[in-house]
């Protein structure tokens, strides 16, 4: 009976030295791949936590709209999400893979969605729709998010957002008549403040590649055709969240034809 007992003792000592060894090693690999989100250097809190979908960091809707100051209305049977701060809006659609910002129409790389009751966003797109920078930290897995005071700069974000909207690409395509670009870069050459330094007028370029749908023997291929550029201008506003936003949208912008040329495919 005592060897019984001894036999027992040890397999309980066994298996309890092995949880020991086995839960530190759990604790470490969820906090491994916990995603840790910064917001002008506060850590964030969020319950549920935020997880990379196809690459993108989400994270739960009302509470990345409410840190950023946003008010947030929810229509369930839209399923869809509305912020607005001053002049900003922002909607999003569950599954849908486009969005909103005021009138501008912009392509997602990760559709907002439900998980477990919860409504979650791409965190880089709202924030820089916002007007904020993100980094990614690969080796803490960490972003940081942060909002430039400079005007300038400020401004040069919202341009370059823009640029990369759906509609800057249909406006291209329109003024282009092509049937597919490619935004290349655009380079800001010129920001003129008014007065007030509420106002101001952007002039920048566009490089862009043209493709064009071609009748081949195997049917209709769209292949690039010629590269052009163009100079724009818009006008942009500061509201009164000191936030600038565009007043001028892509199908209106002044677009002037600067270079053409045929394609070169240096491959």
């Amino acid at each position: 009976m005592h060897g019984i007992k001894k036999i027992r003792l040890a397999s309980i000592t066994l298996i309890f030295s092995m949880l020991i060894a086995i839960i530190p090693a759990q604790v470490s690999a969820q906090e491994t791949s916990k995603i840790h989100v910064y917001i002008q250097q506060e850590l964030q809190q969020w319950d549920p936590s935020p997880f990379i979908k196809d690459g993108s960091t989400m994270v739960p809707m009302r509470a990345l709209f409410e840190k950023l100051g946003f008010l947030v209305t929810w229509d369930a049977d839209k399923q869809t999400a509305k912020a607005v701060r001053g002049g900003l809006s922002i909607s999003l659609s569950i599954n849908r893979g486009t969005a909103m910002v005021n009138e501008t129409v912009y392509y997602l790389d990760v559709t907002p969605s439900l998980e477990n009751g919860s409504t979650f966003i791409p965190l880089r797109f709202v924030s820089e729709a916002a007007g904020a920078d993100v980094a990614w930290n690969e080796s803490n897995r960490s972003v940081q998010v942060q909002f430039e005071t400079d005007p300038q700069k400020r401004i040069h974000r919202l341009i370059d957002n823009v640029t990369h909207s759906g509609s800057f690409i249909q406006a291209a395509m329109s003024i282009t008549s092509g049937d597919g670009i490619k935004n290349n870069g655009i380079i800001v050459k010129e920001i003129t403040m008014d007065a007030s330094g509420a106002t101001a007028k952007v002039k920048f370029t566009a490089d862009i590649t043209v493709s064009k749908a071609v009748k081949n023997d195997r049917g209709v291929t769209i292949s690039p055709v010629e590269s052009v550029v163009y100079e724009i201008t818009c006008d942009v506003y500061k509201d009164a969240f000191d936030q600038w936003l565009l007043q001028t949208e892509p199908s209106k912008m002044n677009y002037v034809l600067r270079e053409k040329k045929p394609f070169m495919n240096t491959q």
